[in-house]
Order: C-alpha cells, then structure tokens, then sequence
C-alpha cells in the first residue's frame, strides 16, 4: 500500500534523503524557504508513518547585536580606521582629523583606536605637539576576531559549546564588547529511520488535503479524493484585540445592577466637599489625626465652602459640644466653624451619604429609603502596590423604621451572593460613626483563605439626629473598597494594574 504525504512533507524527506547526518529544524526552515511551524508538522508526518523522528537538546546560542551585524557588513571599528589610512596613502594623520573623517561616535573610535595600537598596526605620538596616529606595520592580515566574526556570514547563530576553547575566548572578548547576544534555547534536530531513508520517493503518493468541503466539491462527489484536515477543537481561537469596555467598569455596572435589583437607588456627590460633610457630621472631633494634611487633600481654592442652614449646623455643633439630642455627653470642646467650612477631597463617600441624610431631613421625607453611591475618594497615602491616593468607595444606606442588624446582615449576604461568593461572614467590629458595627469577611475559593471585605453598622445618634431621624427610625449602613473586590475578581497583585492598564492583562479580560 502506497504511503499518503502531503507535498510539503515530501519536499521535506526529499531535502533530508539529501543530508548525510541529522538537520537542524530552523536551518532546514531557512533552506527550504518553509516557516518552522511548517517543517514541524511535517516531521509529525513523517513520524506518524514511522519515516523519521526528530531530537531535543538545550544549547547556549551566541548571535550578533545589531551593532555586530553592521561591524559584520562594515568591519569592526580598527578595521574601518585603518582602511581610510590606507586608502588614502596616510602614513600618519591627526587623530582628530581620523576621527572626523571615520563618522563613528567618538566612543567607538577610540575602541578601535586602542584595539589598532594592540594589534601593532599603528601607534600614537605628541612628540611633535600635535596628537598623531601613525602606521607602523607592513601588512594588516585579518584576526583571529575578524575571522571568528563572518562566521555569522552563513549562520544566524553558533553553539557556544559547539565551539573550541580559542574560539570561546573571542566570543567572551565579543561578549566585553556588546557585539553578541547569548540564549538559552531548545534546539530540534531532525533525522530519517532506517525506513525513512531506504523509501523511494515514487512510492509516495501525494494527499490532497483540505481544510473544507466547497459546494463545487460536494455537487461533483470528488470530495471523496480529498483528505479532511482535522481540526482541534481543544485549541483555543485567535485572541480578538477589538476595543471593549474596561473591566473595572464592568465591575462597577455588575454591582451597579446588583443594587437596583435590590431595590435601591444611586446617589452622587461633590468631589470637592466641606469638612462639615466629611468629618464633623459623622460626629468626627476637630482635632482627629484623620483630619491632618498627612491624611487629607485641603484646597486653597476654594478655601472655603458654604454650610447647610444655620439650625443644622447649631445641632452638629451642640452634638459636639455636649451631646445635643442625642443623649451623648458629646466631645466637651468649643466647635469651631470655621474648621467646618475648609474645603477639601472627599476622603470618603460617606459625606455622599450625610448630605442625603441632610436631604431627608429638608423634604421632610417618610421612610424606608434606600441608596447606594460609587465613587471616588481621595487619601494623601504613598501610592504602592496596595495603596492609592485616588480610589473607588461603594456605600450603601437604609433609612427605616425598627430596622436591626439582622435587616443588615441579610442586604449584605444577599449582595456578595450575587457577587459570587458563597461564604460570607460578619463580626463585632469598631467603626467611628456606627455603633454597633461589624466587619464583613467572604471566603475566596482562590486563596482557601477569608477576605475582610468592609465595615458596617448602624449609624450612631450622634450622626443621625442633627437630621431629625430620632429612634425608632434607623439608618443601616456599609461601605467596602471597589479596589479590592476588582483584585480579587481579576486576580491582580498590584493595585496598580487597575489604573495603569496593562495592556498584556486588559487583552485576556472577557467583554
């Protein structure tokens, strides 16, 4: 029974039938004008029918920069200098006029400068007072380095432990000066069996081979003389490089739906806020280290924002003073407005949520009432792989009636199930202006490990009665770091990666 090839598979054998000893695949490539992809595959042929097989070895591959591919075209630095001497009959010349007319970076030149003098072809003189080069030698036969170099003439590369100990040193002195480039690389060298080389060619029918079946094909019946290209459907497709939405946006849309199914409603607010709605609101000391520059972005223009109406801001001061309403003794120092009214970047969306406390108290609104706020927020923190200046905060609120924790529990269990997570767990924790609070942790898969994703809790009296909502009416509140959740979800170390956007990273994200 005749052997089937396809015909680049034979041209393949034909060229190794030629070869006495085993082919290395690259040069076969390059001899044959074939790709090397190409040349592999049909060596699988060939090994599928037991004509051929082929070898791996790990070698150390030398090949020339591009700075020695043109001293390989040109000559070497020495060699360049002394032909202009020669040509030009110059038994001596100035050494800056060699220099000008040479072309090379004077760095170079004097490379080849020094290498001429160690090859005793010239020497370097001021005896006269004035810097010259002169030729000393009768003949200016190539080097052994010369020599060594057009090599390279028929190989792209050379096995640097193919070679001999002399010729290893002048590849160390080609190494010293940046003229070569070494790899490690798997070199496959290809060879015929017994069968492979005994085989005549004329007993190897060609095999018309198809990726696909036309209609012309299917109508006249000839493709039953065609072979049908297999295909692997394990493979994965070509990589599409079409522009798309960036996956932190996404994610924000994800948890964006995620709220509105729940029932609630987006808010936004000013980037640029008082320390009125950033701090002293959420019942947060005047002389809080929070409030440093170290920790906040202060504006100098403006310097100064407007304040809510006059009576809420009496009942924010009297919460700080004494307690006000609220039952507290309050901090028992005098409150300063003019604190308040400095500008600055938001340090947290919280100050989203305080104004729509304000809001509620204003249009004198009915509960339940629920919001949620995406944003960005502004810390002054060295910038590393787990810190940023800028980032995104996610909060939500509840405003209702006799609502407790366990009504809180179950909106953020219910919103990380939706996220994907399975496990989801909280416990007593200390935030400043909820009371009680707990943190929330998730278990992720990945990691075998638990998250600590946010705080939560209900906000204290302090906070909420400046607005008028007095027990039994309650606000539930939680906030978590959108930066977080995007590294996890993407599997990214460095928080970084989610501004910097690496190209590589963003490619392989799914639309």
């Amino acid at each position: 029974m005749p052997v089937l090839l396809r015909k680049q598979t034979i041209n393949v054998l034909k060229a190794l039938q030629e070869k006495k000893s085993d082919v290395v695949a690259s040069e076969l490539a390059d001899e044959l004008n074939m790709t090397y992809i190409v040349v592999m595959s049909a060596v699988n042929d060939l090994i599928e029918v037991k004509l051929g097989n082929f070898k791996e070895e790990e070698i150390d591959q030398v090949s020339l920069t591009v700075e020695g591919l043109d001293y390989l075209k040109n000559g070497l630095p020495e060699r360049q200098l002394i032909n202009i001497m020669l040509k030009n009959k110059l038994k001596e010349i100035n050494t800056q006029e060699l220099l000008k007319q040479s072309g090379l970076e004077k760095k170079i030149f004097y490379v080849g400068l020094s290498n001429l003098k160690s090859n005793r072809w010239v020497a370097q003189s001021k005896a006269s007072g004035e810097d010259k080069i002169f030729i000393i030698a009768e003949s200016f036969e190539e080097t052994p380095l010369e020599l060594f170099l057009s090599h390279f003439k028929d190989k792209k590369s050379i096995d640097y432990y193919g070679l001999s100990k002399e010729e290893q040193s002048l590849v160390n002195l080609l190494n010293k000066r940046k003229l070569i480039t070494r790899k490690r690389k798997t070199l496959r060298k290809i060879t015929l069996t017994k069968k492979g080389r005994e085989i005549e060619l004329s007993k190897i029918n060609e095999l018309q081979q198809v990726s696909k079946i036309t209609s012309t094909m299917l109508s006249s019946g000839s493709w039953k003389d065609y072979d049908l290209k297999p295909f692997d459907v394990s493979k994965p497709g070509p990589l599409l490089k079409g522009g798309k939405i960036h996956p932190v946006i996404n994610l924000i849309n994800e948890i964006r739906e995620i709220f509105i199914s729940l029932g609630f409603t987006e808010i936004r607010g000013p980037i640029i806020e008082s320390a009125f709605f950033n701090f002293d609101a959420l019942f947060q000391p005047q002389d809080h280290p929070a409030r440093e520059m170290h920790d906040t972005f202060y504006l100098s223009n403006p310097k100064t924002a407007k304040l809510p109406d006059k009576d809420r801001v009496t009942a924010v001061k009297e919460t700080h003073e004494n307690g006000g309403e609220s039952g507290s003794k309050g901090w028992g120092y005098q409150w300063d407005e003019n604190v308040a009214k400095k500008t600055l970047l938001r340090t947290h969306t919280t100050a989203t949520t305080v104004r729509r406390l304000a809001r509620y108290y204003q249009e004198n609104e009915k509960p339940p009432i629920k919001v949620f706020s995406i944003d960005r927020v502004f810390r002054n923190e060295k910038v590393d792989k787990s810190h940023l200046a800028e980032f995104t905060q996610i909060e939500g609120i509840v405003i209702g009636d006799n609502v407790t924790l366990s009504d809180l529990i179950g909106i953020i269990k219910e919103f990380y199930k939706k996220m994907g997570f399975e496990k989801i767990v909280t416990r007593p924790g200390f935030f400043p202006y909820t009371e009680p609070s707990m943190e929330i942790s998730v278990f992720y898969d990945k990691l075998n490990s638990w998250i600590e994703m946010g705080g939560s809790g209900i906000f204290r009296p302090e906070v909420t009665y400046p607005w008028g909502i007095k027990n039994p009416t309650r606000v539930l509140a939680w906030g978590l770091g959108l930066e977080r959740l995007a590294m996890l979800k993407f599997g990214r170390k460095d928080i970084r990666d989610l501004y910097v956007n690496p190209i590589k990273w963003l490619r392989h994200e799914s639309y």
